[in-house]
């Protein structure tokens, strides 16, 4: 079942069955006291466990005061100068609940990943001659939505659709990807927003049989460098906070982490925590 992405007051809001899930993407410059309501009654109208909503810091008191809670934060999220945050408010508070063993692992992954940050080289690692990576284009689409479809066995938006991609390319969005010989192997999906200044590396898909290898960090050192031609003063991604190999390439890079959002998404029909990772 897709996700729902509509405007409310002002706001952007995405929400579906996919994740049990309202998500506030843009939040709304004013009438916060009469959104906040509407948010709640769409989300229990739903029956969903989580809102989460993305604001900016001048916005924090009135969702604070209605129960919500911080749970990440990015400084610098809004044009270079305003913080943004992530804040929840769990509707079913056992979704709230996590089992001894996921914290201890999410604890242990945002441990060496930011270890990995003082050990890292500085510098460009060289791309191996068999690798290329660059943007993607409308030709590229067809062989992009395959290698979605191998990768993602459920998705709240169809990324797995040619037509739908066109439709993203064709508005804020832009693809990377990295090719051994020609295969489209490692995708990168970048969500930019011109009018905050920022850019949300959304989704990086590796081919299953090229996992383990750490070819994600070729295509976000190639998505840094062209982050200043783009205007984006602050690049954030969310990844899935027990998956060591992707957190600690966002570390190497220089990214901070600026907190976890608990029993976030929906991956391989299991809930999963995030970790959220930003660079100014």
């Amino acid at each position: 079942m897709l996700d729902t992405i509509e405007e409310l007051e002002g706001s952007l809001v995405q929400h579906g069955e996919t994740h049990n899930r309202l998500y506030v993407k843009e939040c709304p410059e004013h009438n916060l006291n009469a959104f906040i309501p509407k948010i709640k009654a769409l989300a229990q109208q739903n029956k969903y466990d989580k809102i989460l909503g993305k604001i900016p810091e001048t916005a924090i008191s009135f969702f604070e005061t209605n129960g919500y809670k911080i749970e990440a934060k990015i400084p610098g999220l809004y044009h270079g100068e305003i913080n943004g945050y992530f804040l929840a408010d769990y509707l079913n508070k056992k979704r709230l609940h996590n089992d001894e063993r996921a914290l201890k692992t999410i604890e242990s992954v945002k441990t060496i990943a930011q270890a990995a940050k003082s050990t890292a080289e500085e510098g460009f690692m060289s791309l191996p001659s068999r690798y290329e990576v660059r943007p993607l284009g409308k030709k590229d689409l067809t062989t992009l939505a395959k290698l979605h479809q191998r990768v993602f066995t459920s998705y709240d938006v169809p990324i797995d659709d040619e037509a739908y991609l066109t439709t993203l390319l064709e508005k804020n969005h832009q693809f990377y990807g990295l090719f051994n010989e020609g295969e489209l192997i490692v995708s990168a999906i970048l969500q930019i927003n011109v009018k905050q200044s920022n850019m949300e590396i959304v989704d990086i898909a590796t081919h299953p049989n090229y996992r383990g290898q750490n070819l994600s960090y070729y295509v976000l050192q190639e998505i840094k460098q062209k982050s200043n031609e783009l205007g984006c003063k602050t690049l954030f991604s969310l990844v899935r906070a027990t998956s060591y190999g992707l957190n600690i390439t966002f570390s190497k890079h220089g990214f901070h982490l600026g907190g976890t959002l608990y029993n976030n998404t929906m991956i391989a029909n299991r809930l999963e925590s995030m970790n959220v990772w930003y660079c100014n």
